[in-house]
């Protein structure tokens, strides 16, 4: 047995702080082998909250463990029935503990009471660079808000002596003398609070069994957060170079820049000059690779119409783009332009929108 006065949580190893720390914490939440954080739904959060209270939370009565149970609405007849910790007449043996969850979840108040923002949008989380086949790209993770609920739970000691209840009452004081108290539901940090501290005890009762019991009602603030709202988006930022052969034939350059900071992208065309007009290269072909809607065209040089094919489709002849149109992921796409001077290079650029969410 230890003394008093002597700590048996002395912690040898530097713990991090400020900007080191909250790096620590989003390494948990997305501790799960993707970039992705993990989900969070009720069942998450009851059985994090029940091992908060066996953990931090349990006491000890004559070398015997305090048993806890996680009752919902089944009946206490068929528990006392069925529960192991009975005497030979089936009488339920105290000390024990209860936690009960109210089947109402309330809107939270997790985010201060703030509501979401409409529409179910989602979220960038994180960019990872990709390469593949020759390709750089990028691919965006994305979350939508969480949504906040708050969650009542009612932990309950029944027992027979005022010290055992003076035990835990002392245990659950000292856990939240700081007002709250943070459990890590899959790695999200959530925080815990002491509401209301109450008594049902029957002991006035002469004639039948006497004992106390003393609630606890505690509230967790948390969040809901569906994995299945979780998207990753490919995107491209890419440079391919399309020559021949012929040393003196043109080429043709050709970049996808979307854009870090919205859902712009932009489509470069350089057509490079040949040794001669018969060497130029007016056409270049392309499988697009994601959906994108264009409404622009600018930094025209030397270049005097641009026809633009989809799947072998005209979908757009000329310089200025009057009617937005669209180019699907895996369409077949091809630029054919008329140079103003064939002595020259030809550039353009084709603005828009990613459409992938």
């Amino acid at each position: 047995m230890v003394p008093k006065g002597f700590r048996k949580d002395i912690r040898i190893t530097p713990q991090p702080i400020g900007f080191g720390q909250r790096q620590d914490i989003l390494d948990d939440i997305s501790r799960k082998g993707t970039f992705l954080p993990r989900g969070v739904m009720y069942e998450d959060m009851d059985s994090t909250f029940i091992e908060f209270i066996e953990k931090d939370l349990s006491i000890t009565i004559e070398g015997d463990k305090v048993p806890i149970l996680f009752l919902t609405l089944q009946r206490w007849s068929e528990f006392s029935q069925s529960w192991q910790f009975a005497d030979k007449y089936k009488d339920i043996k105290m000390p024990f503990i209860t936690i009960v969850r109210q089947p109402n979840p309330q809107v939270g108040r997790n985010q201060a009471g703030l509501f979401n923002i409409p529409g179910r949008r989602t979220y960038t989380y994180m960019k990872i660079p990709t390469f593949e086949g020759g390709r750089t790209g990028v691919d965006v993770y994305k979350i939508p808000q969480p949504t906040s609920v708050d969650l009542t739970y009612e932990v309950r000691l029944f027992c027979n002596r005022m010290k055992d209840l003076n035990k835990l009452n002392q245990l659950v004081q000292k856990t939240f003398q700081s007002r709250q108290y943070y459990i890590r539901v899959n790695g999200h940090p959530m925080p815990v609070h002491l509401e209301d501290i109450g008594d049902e005890s029957n002991i006035d009762d002469f004639e039948n069994r006497r004992f106390y019991v003393q609630p606890f009602q505690m509230v967790l603030y948390g969040y809901i957060l569906d994995e299945d709202d979780f998207e990753v988006i490919p995107t491209v930022n890419r440079a391919f170079v399309a020559t021949e052969v012929e040393g003196q034939i043109s080429k043709v350059r050709f970049k996808v820049l979307p854009s870090a900071a919205d859902d712009s992208v932009t489509y470069n065309f350089v057509f490079q000059r040949g040794s001669n007009s018969s060497q130029n290269v007016n056409n270049f072909t392309f499988t697009s690779d994601f959906d994108s809607e264009f409404c622009e065209i600018d930094n025209l040089i030397n270049i005097s119409n641009i026809q633009i094919k989809v799947n072998n489709v005209i979908i757009f002849n000329g310089t200025q783009i009057v009617e937005k149109f669209i180019i699907n992921k895996w369409d077949n796409v091809t630029i054919i332009i008329t140079r103003t001077d064939n002595s020259g290079n030809s550039t353009f650029s084709l603005n828009g929108n990613s459409i992938n969410g």
